[in-house]
């Protein structure tokens, strides 16, 4: 059985929700990857200030992690959409050194639609890596109990 990571951001829960459980489903270790400088906003200002990041092709520092990442083969990595990708944080930690050869499952959170997601996150996931599968949820909060079937049944769908 290869050791099992479970890589998230989360600026308002959600994606967390999903993460703990993908850990809790597969044994896999956390980890919560966060900016250096966390936007602050909330209401609409938070969408133009994510969704600018994105446009500009922010990649933020993150806060250093006490992690090998070389000890993991399987490694889940997890989004909120931010302007029909993948939030900046996540860009940053795919241009981590020691993220090569590992196999990845990639999930997302969004409660509108998930735009380019998959087919940014795979190509950048198959620079150096496995692209091993992808999960998106629809409106985890709103329909929690639905969304936790998803999430077990996409897990043992992969025969970890």
């Amino acid at each position: 059985m290869s050791k099992i990571l479970v890589v998230y951001y989360s600026f308002e829960g959600t994606t967390e929700l999903v993460a703990n459980s993908i850990a809790k489903l597969t044994n896999g270790d956390l980890l919560n990857i966060k900016p250096v400088n966390e936007l602050k906003s909330k209401g609409f200002s938070k969408y133009f200030w994510g969704g600018s990041q994105v446009f500009m092709k922010k990649s933020p520092s993150l806060i250093d992690f006490d992690l090998d990442i070389n000890l993991y083969d399987t490694i889940f990595i997890g989004t909120p959409i931010w302007a029909g990708t993948y939030a900046p944080p996540i860009k940053s930690f795919f241009a981590i050194d020691d993220l090569k050869g590992k196999q990845i499952y990639f999930f997302y959170t969004h409660d509108g639609g998930p735009g380019k997601v998959e087919k940014h996150a795979k190509a950048a996931i198959e620079v150096n890596n496995m692209f091993a599968g992808t999960l998106g949820l629809l409106s985890v909060k709103k329909n929690l109990e639905s969304n936790m079937e998803i999430i077990k049944s996409w897990i043992s769908s992969l025969n970890l």
